[in-house]
């Protein structure tokens, strides 16, 4: 009698086995997915135009973003730079939305100098 529970416990967790394997494989799927693209960009002061690694961080960003929708969130004069890079780098103006920044800040350096933080740009898409 024994010996018929163990082999019938055996057998069931044999039949048993495959289908849970299944089940958590079809949920790793479900849990994996393509992360989100983020560039961020900072300018110089002022208003003039953007610094040559900001302008070359850009031009990546827009091959990578080809054919998608590009959000550029930062200080209006800032991101409107940006986007004005973007539709030099051949993107579509019409893919391209400016926000205004929401996220949160960056930390501030209290040492009378205009903080980074202030003239930062997001690219995501």
């Amino acid at each position: 009698m024994m010996i018929r529970r163990t082999a019938a416990v055996l057998i069931g967790g044999l039949v048993l086995a495959p289908l849970s394997t299944m089940a958590q494989s079809t949920n790793l799927a479900y849990a994996t997915g393509q992360p989100r693209s983020e560039y961020m960009v900072f300018l110089d002061k002022g208003a003039g135009p953007l610094p040559a690694v900001a302008a070359a961080t850009v031009r990546t960003a827009a091959r990578e973003g080809a054919g998608k929708a590009i959000h550029v969130s930062g200080r209006a004069e800032h991101a409107q730079l940006v986007r004005q890079e973007l539709i030099r780098d051949g993107i579509p103006p019409t893919s391209i939305f400016v926000y205004r920044d929401t996220g949160p800040t960056l930390t501030r350096i209290n040492d009378g100098i205009s903080s980074p933080s202030d003239r930062r740009v997001e690219i995501k898409f």
